[in-house]
């Protein structure tokens, strides 16, 4: 009896030990769509606390875990190119070598240590020189973020007191798109929305104009009294040089504009957008 009493008492005080308790260097996970590719990094943030960082408590020239804790990871859902590197789709170690001028950004498949414990060279997959950049203001707790974001990239940035690095990170979403508008016209070939909608992705990236002619025609010889359709039609005749053809067209995309409205007892409220595209050609 007394030795279940004993025991009972162990487990409630272990219990009570048990509570939550802020972490000093506390875990954030930031995520960030680039194009089709959705990229996440996850981290734990220290904080200088007075200390002297870079070339004291991080020595110039050793392998440092990129924050605190668990090593920092980060993940794509589509093949990315880390600087120059391809790399598969997946989640990779974030780690770096510092120094005073440049730092190394190091990708490797091991993605479950504590800090660089069991790490191995012979697993990287990617690694980048960059310059060492200067902050204007000391950064407190360690920064890591998407920023500089297109739908072709984005840069990795690490910021920490007085230092940061811009990792580039390249993604290959205009071949990728294009795919998709192939799968989407086999599979719908009747579609006339699909079609307006490649023609526009096509229009806004300056892609194959022979190609979005095509498709804006099919569109229009389908659905021609649309005045959206007409208005990008006559957008994408300007983009090629056609101006006369453009105004003709961006006037039948205002007169069905307006018909449009009327009919809902609504106001055409892309009609002074119309009016200065006209205008301007």
């Amino acid at each position: 009896m007394k030795k279940l009493l004993f025991t009972i008492a162990v487990a409630i005080s272990f219990q009570a030990l048990a509570q939550e308790l802020p972490q000093a260097s506390p875990k954030a996970t930031i995520s960030q769509q680039v194009g089709l590719t959705d990229f996440s990094i996850s981290y734990s943030r220290p904080s200088v606390k007075n200390r002297d960082v870079f070339g004291d408590l991080i020595p110039f020239g050793k392998h440092w875990r990129l924050g605190a804790n668990k090593n920092s990871t980060i993940s794509f859902t589509k093949d990315a190119y880390i600087g120059e590197t391809r790399v598969p789709a997946g989640t990779y170690s974030l780690s770096a070598i510092v120094n005073e001028t440049n730092w190394t950004i190091i990708l490797n498949s091991n993605f479950d240590m504590w800090g660089i414990d069991g790490y191995n060279s012979r697993k990287d997959v990617a690694r980048v020189d960059l310059p060492v950049l200067k902050n204007q203001s000391s950064v407190e707790t360690l920064y890591m973020g998407f920023e500089d974001i297109t739908t072709e990239g984005v840069n990795l940035v690490i910021s920490w007191k007085n230092s940061f690095v811009k990792t580039p990170i390249k993604v290959e979403t205009l071949s990728q798109a294009q795919e998709n508008i192939m799968m989407a016209l086999d599979e719908n070939p009747e579609d006339f929305r699909i079609k307006r909608n490649s023609a526009r992705f096509y229009f806004q990236n300056n892609m194959d104009p022979n190609m979005t002619l095509e498709l804006i025609h099919q569109v229009i010889k389908n659905d021609p009294n649309n005045w959206y359709s007409n208005y990008l039609y006559a957008q994408i005749l300007a983009s090629q040089g056609d101006h006369q053809g453009a105004k003709k067209t961006a006037k039948i995309a205002l007169s069905l504009g307006r018909e449009n409205a009327k009919e809902k007892n609504e106001k055409f409220n892309y009609e002074d957008e119309i009016r200065s595209f006209v205008k301007n050609l």
